[in-house]
């Protein structure tokens, strides 16, 4: 779990200071959390948010905002629906800055009319000055508050509710029946009550909730909902009605707070358009590497991201124990597939190798470096052996019956793997060419870790070469999923790396031997074709190979030719992934014009199938970007309410938008009319995946790169 520190350093003062320690930050942006305790009641509040620079705008989804002294003070004032703050409380803001460049100031935050001791009266005595003298406080006792996004007390945006009003049905002397009841202000779903006792409760009997924790003294308790007790939407009255056991002769009074668990207002910053584009392809890299942030696995680091992510899978190991954490989930699922893994990985490097100055421009570069090397590193910990590779952490049929958070999983997660007597080439073969493009992407950054991949790339190389077969007859539990319908085609892909990587000969020939002549079919994680294609024109000039690319394109898949296309544009290929193989073949159309292949009439017809996912029909099928976006895409973590509230098979078959806005996926795409619908159970045009993202990315990166040469189309278009 990511914690932050809260230091807050009492000194007499009219107010509060509290130190306050940035959380994530990243270029444009930076994120604050606190929870400053209440000492004083209050029934109105600000908060004065002060940095030593200046930043030019600050966003929270719990507070109403007023920017002072150029960006270096802002002022936060409380929504009708949180006015009230009680002793003992916690006031939890959660604030996005937006910022120009990478910044960390210095942030202190104070509360009108509250210091530490709680001495001050209510704000709304304010002209009764004895009321606000201040008893000074002691000088330099400083208070560590561990904030954590595992949200209890509203960070996020959700609404609470506190009411005094418990109504007490029967009271036996030493059992009760009382109930409470909170009026939802918002669609609810998951929530959390915390209730406040006036006298030790040693029981609580429930039916819509279960007891999620309590007190010591038996006086504080927190229920959460069961889980057939999610939805509520506004204006619905949520009943919390129950039974209590106490040592007292009549029924205690209490005091309790909802909070609802299934609203997120987590945001990123605005990223500037540097390119001037129609669509902002820098705001389109930095949502896509969001997106790989959020399909972590194993422990996250300390600049996690995604607020509703935490560790998962640290359980995860082969058959001897080794270490087998980290890397992707696959899809909205949690199973770790390498087939298609190391191949979203070798296509995103392939774009950082080739258009290097678009993740520059846009301010990703190192975030581009970071995103790779995560399951770069798991596919490291995978080649457990010379002739030994883990192919796949997870079972598929029992993930699949599972709809929750990935740190909530129990399932038993088998490994499985590939030796000489079970062979892979075909996974081999793609792992060792990720190893070999990210040997090339890091050799001035990391010469060490260059060096270690390419070890790997090449040991794996040969054991790919001396036990050729299809991984998944070897592995059954992958066929279902990930079946390979040949290895031909990862022979050569992994040939061609490592001739790049290596510069020896060798590696060109052998993969020679592999050529796939013709048009291609499509390309993924299967069909590796068409980027074979493009890598043996750019490496050998021979013309075989560039008619292999003009085949492909101007009689297969242009307009008016094999493929078909959707009233709107959409080359499209299949119904399941559609916006997949677009994507895809419009990357391998900008590779193949940086070859020197018909440059300005491929790059033209890559940029109408991107920005029809981006938005040309009036839908963004990029999630989080534009206006118009899917909201209920097929993954199960983001649907899921904040825990401790619980996640399950009612939430996937609900209708409400995700809880959590999966910022940067691809969704699977529409069909052969142009037909979407946005709805979880829609795994066929609704599920997002690592692969669907990867030549998505790639292919936004090669026209960012063309907008910093000036040979973008929009601007080689005559007005």
């Amino acid at each position: 779990m990511f914690v932050l520190v809260l230091l807050a350093t009492f000194v007499a003062l009219s107010v509060s200071d509290l130190n306050v320690n940035i959380g994530n930050h990243w270029p444009g942006g930076f994120q604050v959390r606190a929870c400053i305790p209440i000492t004083t009641e209050l029934h109105t509040w600000k908060v004065h948010v002060k940095f030593d620079q200046a930043v030019e705008g600050l966003e929270t989804g719990t507070a109403d905002v007023h920017m002072m002294d150029g960006g270096m003070e802002f002022v936060l004032s409380n929504k009708q629906w949180n006015a009230n703050e009680h002793v003992g409380d916690k006031l939890c803001l959660d604030l996005v800055a937006k910022t120009t460049g990478d910044i960390q100031p210095k942030v202190t935050m104070s509360v009108e009319g509250m210091n530490s001791t709680g001495t001050i009266g209510n704000p709304s005595n304010n002209n009764n000055n004895n009321n606000n003298q201040q008893t000074a406080a002691t000088p330099g006792v400083t208070v560590t508050v561990p904030i954590s996004t595992n949200v209890s007390t509203g960070i996020g945006g959700g609404e609470e509710i506190t009411t005094n009003n418990m109504q007490i049905y029967n009271d036996w002397g030493n059992r009760f029946e009382a109930e409470f009841s909170f009026t939802a202000t918002e669609n609810i779903e998951g929530w959390e009550v915390a209730i406040n006792f006036s006298e030790p409760v040693d029981k609580l009997d429930l039916w819509v909730a279960d007891v999620y924790k309590k007190s010591a003294d038996g006086k504080n308790w927190v229920v959460i909902n069961k889980q057939d007790r999610v939805f509520y939407s506004k204006g619905e009255t949520v009943k919390l009605r129950f039974f209590g056991n106490t040592q007292a002769s009549s029924a205690p009074t209490a005091v309790a707070t909802l909070t609802n668990l299934g609203h997120d207002d987590n945001g990123f910053p605005n990223v500037k358009n540097t390119g001037g584009t129609k669509y902002n392809y820098d705001e389109v890299l930095y949502k896509s590497i969001l997106f790989y942030d959020a399909q972590r696995s194993g422990k996250l680091p300390a600049n996690n991201p995604i607020p509703w992510r935490a560790d998962s899978a640290l359980g995860d190991k082969g058959d001897n124990g080794e270490d087998l954490t980290g890397g992707w989930y696959d899809a909205g699922d949690h199973v770790k597939f390498n087939f298609p893994m190391s191949w979203s990985t070798t296509i995103l490097t392939w774009s950082l190798l080739q258009w290097k100055e678009a993740y520059v421009e846009s301010g990703q570069y190192d975030n581009m470096l970071d995103s790779i090397k995560w399951p770069l590193d798991y596919l490291l910990k995978c080649h457990t052996a010379k002739d030994e590779l883990y192919v796949q952490v997870g079972n598929g049929g029992a993930d699949h019956s599972f709809w929750g958070r990935p740190e909530d999983m129990k399932m038993a997660r088998p490994a499985f793997k590939i030796t000489p007597s079970k062979p892979g080439s075909d996974v081999a073969g793609q792992t060792a060419a990720a190893f070999a493009a990210g040997s090339m992407a890091f050799k001035d950054k990391d010469a060490n870790y260059s060096t270690t991949l390419l070890d790997h790339a090449v040991q794996l190389y040969d054991f790919a070469m001396a036990n050729k077969g299809r991984y998944s007859q070897s592995v059954p539990a992958a066929a279902q999923f990930y079946p390979s319908t040949n290895n031909t085609d990862e022979h050569a892909w992994a040939g061609l790396w490592l001739y790049q990587a290596t510069g020896d000969p060798k590696y060109l020939t052998e993969a020679e031997k592999y050529h796939q002549p013709g048009e291609a079919w499509g390309m993924s994680w299967d069909d590796n074709q068409a980027a074979n294609n493009v890598l043996f024109y750019k490496l050998t000039r021979k013309d075989i190979y560039k008619q292999d690319l003009e085949d492909t394109f101007e009689k297969y898949w242009f307009p008016n030719q094999v493929i078909k296309y959707t009233p709107q544009g959409l080359a499209w290929r299949l119904q399941w992934g559609s916006l997949r193989y677009a994507s895809n073949m419009a990357l391998a159309a900008l590779m193949a014009a940086e070859a020197g292949v018909n440059p300005d009439k491929y790059r033209e017809w890559a940029m109408s199938q991107i920005h029809y996912a981006l938005g040309d029909t009036g839908f963004s099928y990029l999630i989080g970007f534009g206006k118009n976006y899917p909201h209920s895409p097929h993954h199960r973590s983001s649907s899921c309410p904040w825990p401790p509230a619980p996640c399950g098979p009612q939430v996937m078959s609900s209708h409400a938008p995700n809880v959590h806005t999966l910022y940067g996926a691809l969704v699977g795409g529409p069909d052969d009319s142009d037909g979407y619908k946005d709805d979880r159970s829609n795994y066929v045009n609704n599920e997002v995946a690592c692969d669907y993202n990867a030549g998505f990315q790639a292919a936004v990166a090669g026209l960012r790169s063309l907008v910093t040469r000036k040979v973008h189309p929009e601007q080689l278009t005559k007005p």
